[in-house]
């Protein structure tokens, strides 16, 4: 009597299982379910391939030159600075940096900020390490740039602008940084 059991439970659930297979192939919205998750995979396959093809369509020298990557020491060609005395720079986008704009004397912090692949240096305030305190500090501006600074293959290109004055170079103060400042810098 139990095999006999047995044997009616199995076939029962043999024809149950036909059954709903059959269900599943005649049902149109099973159908329709199973092409839309195609068209969901194709879409996420075109998507992924559309993303493959523009990362590699980015030119890669610009973003060479991507805010984090310009952060760093760099020295001047020219001279030889490994203490960064006066003949290098130390550039941060996230505080303040120091220029040396007259060795053993004149001293300013300076902020960065990025205008597409331009970085310009603004003036802060002077140093600490400053010692010209007969500088009219308080009516240089700090809104408008000092130098640019325009990233290289393997450093920076620094163009000394100057000191401003409600809006007009300062002339008696623009000889300070160009001589220090202005030119080739290699990264350390």
């Amino acid at each position: 009597m139990i095999k006999k059991s047995f044997i009616i439970f199995f076939a029962l659930l043999a024809f149950a299982c036909k059954n709903e297979n059959k269900e599943n192939s005649t049902n149109p919205d099973v159908k329709v379910e199973s092409n839309e998750r195609e068209v969901d995979e194709e879409n996420d396959i075109n998507r992924y391939d559309n993303i493959d093809n523009l990362s590699d369509s980015i030119d890669t020298s610009k973003t060479n030159s991507a805010a984090g990557e310009i952060s760093g020491r760099y020295t001047k060609e020219d001279k030889l600075d490994e203490a960064c005395n006066c003949y290098c720079i130390e550039v941060s986008l996230t505080g303040n940096s120091e220029f040396c704009l007259q060795p053993n004397q004149i001293y300013i912090n300076v902020r960065f900020e990025k205008e597409d692949n331009v970085y310009h240096a603004y003036y802060v305030s002077p140093s600490s390490k400053n010692k010209d305190k007969n500088l009219p500090w308080e009516d240089f501006s700090i809104d408008d740039p000092i130098a640019t600074l325009n990233p290289k293959k393997d450093g920076l290109e620094l163009d000394w602008i100057g000191f401003k004055i409600d809006g007009k170079i300062a002339k008696d103060y623009a000889i300070f940084g160009k001589k220090t400042l202005e030119g080739n810098f290699t990264k350390n």
